[in-house]
């Protein structure tokens, strides 16, 4: 059977002067999508001046074009860690050519959905959920320091290490799973109770992911919130 999905997406600035998230999914031709799959990927960018938004737009924007350049062969996890591998040290490049761009990072939850599984790559503290037969599931871990006054600061990103070390987990796909992938700006204002609700509420991704950013502003958040939706 051939995978279809639904994607919802969206992404607000919120009460800050800049958006400095960046999300874009690519869903090819039935071959391509049969050999690589379609991808989703959600990027939250830290720094100064504008080096947040470059460092999460070009790495959304790199992964998107070149992982579809990769070899069939390669396995998603393989092709993703070789491509991200590539964007880090362009990143890290980057901010030590300009003195304006220095400590510019982003992160970075990723999602291919090919054929009957899926392969998740993440760093940083944006999110990826499952809604699976009623039950939600966070499948990614923050990358933060454990402490109270820096829950905010970031121990792993694109960026701010030489040695890139992302998350990677695969999963087999189910008829009717929704995943929704997240910045903090969005699943810390929210909660698990409120995105398990609103994920539950609606059969429509796009109407999901206006609803969790809507609600997400309205309930206190302060970033910018963005938020992709798949159902399977």
């Amino acid at each position: 059977m051939t995978l279809q999905i639904n994607i919802g997406q969206v992404s607000e600035a919120g009460l800050r002067e800049r958006n400095e998230d960046y999300f874009g999914a690519v869903t090819p031709d039935a071959e391509l999508l049969a050999t690589k799959g379609a991808l989703l990927a959600v990027a939250d960018g830290v720094g100064g001046n504008a080096g947040g938004r470059e460092a999460a737009e070009m790495t959304v924007r790199g992964l998107l074009t070149d992982y579809y350049a990769t070899p069939e062969t390669w396995g998603a996890s393989t092709a993703l860690d070789k491509v991200l591998t590539a964007l880090n040290r362009w990143v890290q490049s980057h901010a030590g050519r300009h003195r304006d761009m220095a400590g510019m990072a982003t992160t970075l939850s990723v999602l291919v959905l090919r054929g009957t599984h899926y392969t998740l790559a993440h760093i940083g503290d944006s999110r990826i959920y499952r809604l699976r037969d009623g039950q939600l599931q966070q499948l990614t871990t923050d990358h933060v320091w454990d402490r109270p006054d820096m829950k905010h600061v970031l121990k792993r990103a694109i960026g701010l290490d030489e040695q890139l070390q992302m998350d990677y987990a695969e999963g087999e796909l189910r008829a009717d799973d929704v995943f929704a992938i997240m910045t903090d700006g969005v699943w810390e204002p929210l909660g698990q109770k409120n995105i398990h609700e609103i994920l539950q509420l609606y059969n429509s991704p796009q109407m999901a992911a206006d609803d969790l950013v809507k609600r997400a502003l309205a309930q206190g958040g302060q970033d910018n919130a963005t938020v992709q939706v798949v159902r399977i």
